[in-house]
C-alpha cells in the first residue's frame, strides 16, 4: 500500500503496512499483565513491568527487520520473546530471574535461559533487544546486577555486559536499548546517558532515539507535590537507544 509521505502529505514510496507509525515519540498504552496495584496510591516502579509491546513492534518492524538472529542479556518476563516469535526471529535471551523465565513459559510459551550475562556463553547474533534493570529501583528474584551496592559498580557490571555481547556480534548487528532515568532518595540516575557512553566506548554508531511516553498511563498526582517541593518534573517517559556496529 502507499503511504502519504509525514513532511510533503504527497504519496510516498511503496511501503507494507506497520503496526507503529516511525516517529520519533511513541506514546505507551496501558499493558494488562503485572499492573495490578493502584498507581495512583503506590509507584508502578515498586513493581515488574511489562515491556511495551509499542516498542517491541516498532524495533522488529524497523531496526531489527534484517535481523535473524537476536539476543537479549536482561529477557525478562518473555514479552521480548514472544515478539521475536511472531516477527520470525531466532531469540536467545538470558535471565537471573526463575519467575521471569516461569511466566515466560506461562504466559508466551517461549523458553529462556537461566543465567548471569557477565557470565554466560553470549550467542552469536546480528540483533539485540533489552531493557537492563533499574539498579536500586526494582526489585527482582534471583542474583542479578540489580543486587550490586553500589552505582559506579553496577555501570561497570553493564559495560562488562554489553562489551561481552558486541564482542560477538556480526558486523553491521543493530542494538535496541530501552532505559531511562530515575530519581531515588533525591539523587538523579542518568542510566540513559551511561548506555550511550558505554556504546560510544565499544565503537557503535547511534542510529536513532526514540521517547517512549508513558505521560497516557501514568499516574502523576502522587509525584507532583514532592517534585514542586524539590524542584524537578515528574519523569514519564523513556528512551529507545539504537546502534549499529560497524
Amino acid at each position: 500500500m502507499r503511504e502519504l509521505d509525514l513532511f510533503t502529505g504527497e504519496p510516498g514510496e511503496e511501503q507494507v503496512y506497520s503496526k507503529i507509525i516511525p516517529v520519533s515519540v511513541v506514546d505507551i498504552f496501558s499493558q494488562e499483565k503485572r499492573e495490578k496495584q493502584n498507581h495512583a496510591q503506590k509507584s508502578s516502579r515498586q513493581t515488574y513491568s511489562p515491556f511495551p509491546t509499542e516498542i517491541s513492534d516498532l524495533c522488529y518492524e524497523l531496526y531489527l527487520k534484517d535481523c535473524d538472529a537476536i539476543a537479549d542479556p536482561f529477557a525478562g518476563w518473555g514479552e521480548r520473546h514472544s515478539k521475536a516469535k511472531e516477527f520470525h526471529k531466532t531469540y536467545t535471551g538470558f535471565d537471573t530471574s526463575q519467575a521471569a523465565l516461569d511466566n515466560a513459559l506461562k504466559e508466551y510459551e517461549v523458553i529462556n535461559f537461566l543465567g548471569d550475562s557477565r557470565i554466560v556463553e553470549v550467542p552469536d547474533h546480528n540483533g539485540l533487544i533489552t531493557c537492563p534493570p533499574y539498579w536500586n529501583l526494582e526489585k527482582y528474584e534471583g542474583k542479578g546486577i540489580d543486587k550490586i551496592p553500589t552505582w559506579n559498580e553496577f555501570i561497570k557490571s553493564m559495560e562488562t555486559i554489553f562489551g561481552r555481547f558486541y564482542e560477538k556480534a556480526d558486523s553491521g548487528s543493530i542494538y535496541c536499548v530501552m532505559v531511562g532515568d530515575w530519581r531515588k532518595d533525591h539523587k538523579y540516575y542518568d542510566l540513559d546517558y551511561q548506555i550511550s557512553k558505554i556504546f560510544n566506548s565499544l565503537g557503535a554508531e547511534p542510529i536513532d532515539k526514540i521517547i517512549c511516553n508513558r505521560k497516557i498511563i501514568s499516574k502523576i498526582k502522587i509525584m507532583i507535590p514532592q517534585a514542586r517541593r524539590l524542584g524537578y518534573t515528574v519523569r514519564v517517559h523513556e528512551n529507545l537507544s539504537v546502534f549499529k556496529k560497524p
